[in-house]
């Protein structure tokens, strides 16, 4: 069931990145930070609408007694295609969503990364903690959320750390 969901949560996250295209500065930026992802989002979403648009021209050439098989044929190959690309962009996706990872990135450039004289890590390292244990399922978003805030205001980002890592 797992792996249902990762695909559904993939097409999801493709969805977003396809939606990108008009705020074209976003895409650009998450194309630098991961290119091999946006590049198969994309040709996932094309490949898909060329395979929607050969099944409808099959369907039609069907009815009126056309040339199917070239058609068809094409109708195969760009189902093939959507399925590598949408399998590719599940196997190199992280296990971070899109939108959580955007958080945890707004979070890194609002922090510092020098530590407090007292702290024994940077809010920085206690970010990427928090991002280490979300990922790992040890903690759910809410309190991903809770911590990132709670890390950039308190004067020791270890103790929201540890205190996450208590519940």
């Amino acid at each position: 069931m797992d792996d249902l969901e990762d695909i559904v949560e993939a097409v999801v996250d493709i969805e977003d990145i396809v939606e990108e295209v008009a705020e074209p500065a976003e895409l650009i930026e998450d194309f630098v930070t991961s290119p091999v992802l946006i590049a198969l989002a994309l040709g996932a979403a094309i490949a898909a609408v060329v395979t929607a648009l050969l099944v409808f021209a099959t369907i039609l050439f069907l009815v009126f007694a056309g040339p199917v098989l070239v058609v068809g044929f094409l109708a195969v190959v760009f189902l093939v295609l959507t399925l590598l690309a949408v399998a590719g962009f599940v196997y190199v996706r992280t296990d971070i969503p899109a939108d959580v990872q955007r958080k945890i990135d707004s979070a890194l450039e609002r922090s510092g990364d020098r530590s407090q004289s007292d702290a024994e890590m940077t809010e920085q390292e206690a970010i990427e903690a928090l991002k280490t244990r979300y990922a790992t399922g040890e903690l759910d978003e809410d309190e991903l959320k809770r911590g990132l805030e709670d890390v950039l205001t308190s004067d020791r980002p270890e103790r929201v750390v540890d205190r996450a890592r208590s519940k």
